[in-house]
């Protein structure tokens, strides 16, 4: 069993990018946590053998998957296939905070 905290309280705000659970420490998944500070971007991505989930928990952003875009906000979730550029923009006075999930499938 592996027990975390996303984030320790009081902790300052800012860009982060946290692997909570390692790809190592599983069979065949991971789980990071990402911050977003407003008007920011995450770096446009590609994974040739990784698929993604997105839970998004706090903050608004328009997410870009291969050539489509969308806009995203609190307690919704989005999939990122494999072989597919993708990004997030902040677009929201607050950050953008949200859990992704790495699946890397047999």
């Amino acid at each position: 069993m592996l027990v975390r905290k996303i984030w320790e309280e009081n902790e300052e705000t800012g860009a982060k990018n946290r692997l909570l659970i390692k790809r190592e420490e599983t069979e065949t998944i991971a789980l990071g946590y990402v911050q977003v500070k407003s008007g920011d971007s995450t770096k446009v991505d590609i994974h040739s053998d990784e698929e993604e989930i997105y839970v998004i928990l706090n903050g608004k952003a328009i997410l870009m998957v291969g050539d489509e875009m969308s806009e995203v906000g609190p307690g919704m979730v989005a999939y990122v296939p494999k072989n597919k550029k993708h990004n997030m923009k902040c677009i929201s006075e607050e950050n953008l905070e949200y859990l992704y999930f790495a699946n890397w499938p047999k």
